[in-house]
């Protein structure tokens, strides 16, 4: 994971708990709670495209293949006691 995702998750995390404990009090600050929200959704969607945009390049990365294709495990030089 990249060192932004890490700090936008610590953030969010931060955020949610500050939110919960606002909510928690016995006359919550509607201002500030709005406030909270609004950061923390902000926080939610820079996740949400930090991720969106990794799984993108995972799947368009190039593959690997392999010149011979072993049938199972046992075929490979290096277990059977062929490799040369």
């Amino acid at each position: 994971m990249s060192r932004r995702f890490l700090v936008l998750l610590d953030r969010a995390a931060r955020i949610r708990e500050m939110i919960d404990r606002e909510q928690k009090f016995p006359a919550p600050s509607s201002m500030r709670l709005i406030r909270m929200k609004q950061l923390y959704l902000q926080l939610s969607r820079s996740l949400r495209r930090l991720t969106e945009k990794r799984i993108i390049a995972m799947a368009s990365a190039p593959r690997l293949r392999p010149e011979i294709i072993f049938l199972n495990v046992r075929s490979a030089p290096a277990l059977s006691g062929r490799w040369q």
